[in-house]
């Protein structure tokens, strides 16, 4: 257990939805009541944990009562990784903005608003023990340490992404650095079917990088930048356990469905959790 914290100061972001392509306005606030990350739409609270996820194709979307906010994870992270532990998040759109494509914008304003201290306690989970995790295609090595380490391995066949390894110790600022700064990532013969399918209609080579055969469609792809937003994306969803995390986690061939599942899992081995749910 650690004492909580919220934000200092609210504030306003808006763009375009990466999937639907409409704009979109979010305000972040600091929290009322400590009542852990909180979405609203419409009304309608939705807590950011592990129960109220409702889709997890090509984003980690949330719901509750009918209304719905997608693209959660790149704000998760960077309320995460500058250690938010409440917020109440109000959201005008099915989504969360695009921005840049990660969480750099996210993290500014976050750092921006300031972090003030709270008064209540959050649960923390703390890997105690080697784990090997195997879902699906996905495989996830759960090891003890003293702070958060996440490791993401990618190997996505006939792309120059076969075998990319990225990640670190989140305490170290050069990982922070480039874990906020990595962009989503999409293969150029999906391109097609995404848009056809009604999703990727407000990505841009500004905001999402594309993986040819043999390299990519953008000018500006820095080294293992398709790995680090795994990682990015790894530690948004694990923001769904509604805790604070320590311990060492790769995951191999990961994605919002195994993350989700690997979150709710941990979530339940903490039984402090549980009587720190959302009441709302």
């Amino acid at each position: 257990m650690g004492i909580s914290q919220t934000l200092s100061s609210s504030f306003v972001v808006e763009g375009i939805g990466l999937h639907s392509g409409q704009p979109v306005r979010v305000e972040v606030r600091p929290a009322v009541i400590p009542q852990g990350r909180v979405f609203y739409r419409d009304g309608v609270a939705i807590p950011a944990l592990t129960d109220f996820v409702v889709d997890t194709r090509r984003c980690t979307t949330l719901g509750r009562d009918g209304q719905t906010v997608g693209t959660v994870e790149h704000l998760l992270a960077a309320l995460m990784l500058a250690g938010i532990d409440h917020a109440d998040i109000i959201v005008d759109g099915p989504e969360l903005p695009a921005l840049d494509g990660c969480a750099q914008r996210w993290s500014a304003e976050i750092a921006a608003a300031g972090v003030c201290r709270g008064e209540v306690e959050i649960p923390s989970i703390n890997i105690v023990e080697p784990q090997w995790i195997v879902d699906g295609e996905s495989q996830f090595f759960l090891l003890p340490a003293d702070d958060l380490l996440l490791y993401a391995a990618v190997s996505i066949p006939d792309t120059i992404a076969t075998q990319m390894l990225a990640g670190g110790a989140l305490t170290r600022p050069e990982v922070r650095e480039q874990l906020l700064r990595a962009r989503t990532y999409g293969l150029a013969s999906e391109v097609a079917a995404l848009l056809e399918a009604g999703l990727a209609l407000g990505g841009t080579l500004d905001n999402a990088v594309v993986l040819t055969n043999d390299g990519y469609l953008n000018p500006n792809v820095w080294p293992e930048e398709p790995a680090w937003h795994k990682v990015l994306d790894l530690l948004g969803d694990l923001a769904l356990t509604g805790a604070r995390l320590t311990g060492q986690i790769l995951a191999v061939r990961g994605g919002h469905r195994s993350h989700v599942a690997l979150a709710a899992r941990l979530r339940q081995q903490c039984p402090a959790c549980a009587r720190h749910a959302c009441p709302c």
